[in-house]
């Protein structure tokens, strides 16, 4: 029997886009995700998904209200999905103390090499900066095809971006 090990790592990106202001994007859990997949060899076998949960999307914004709202981006910076594999993130809603308007996640989303909005219309709001505070991040591994699965190991970096 094979078995396709893969091993997902997240990476955070920080950049200041507002003058007298640090505008910033962090992960609270920067560890590697790894994800062993075992391959069953059933008749018939419905699509199976492998999730992780550990991380949480953190940042900090500061908007004037004549200029546009900020958005999350996330997107595949090296590596590739093996295939027989599909990837997916899904940003919960905001969790935490802070009183300001947070951004809204839009949903369930493929991470392809192209940036896909994960978080929009974020104005002035701080997070907060460790577990439980910010928005939980969900990755799904969606086993597409079982025939495609090959043994190895297989790293992935994903990127955040935040612009306005």
């Amino acid at each position: 029997m094979n078995k396709t090990r893969i091993i997902f790592i997240s990476v955070m990106l920080s950049l200041s886009c507002v003058s007298f202001a640090q505008n910033r994007i962090s992960i609270s859990n920067r560890t590697p995700i790894y994800m062993d997949l075992t391959p069953s060899y059933h008749a018939g076998l419905q699509k199976q998904i492998i999730k992780d949960d550990s991380q949480w999307l953190n940042y900090t914004t500061l908007v004037h209200p004549s200029e546009p709202s900020f958005s999350i981006t996330v997107e595949i910076a090296s590596g590739r999905i093996p295939e027989g594999l599909e990837l997916q993130i899904e940003a919960s809603t905001y969790t935490g103390m802070s009183k300001s308007k947070p951004g809204t996640p839009t949903g369930k989303i493929t991470v392809t090499h192209m940036p896909r909005v994960l978080i929009n219309n974020i104005s002035t709001f701080y997070t907060g900066s460790a577990r439980n505070e910010g928005h939980k991040l969900t990755f799904s591994f969606i086993i597409t095809d079982y025939s495609k699965l090959l043994s190895g190991t297989t790293t992935i970096y994903v990127l955040y971006t935040i612009t306005q």
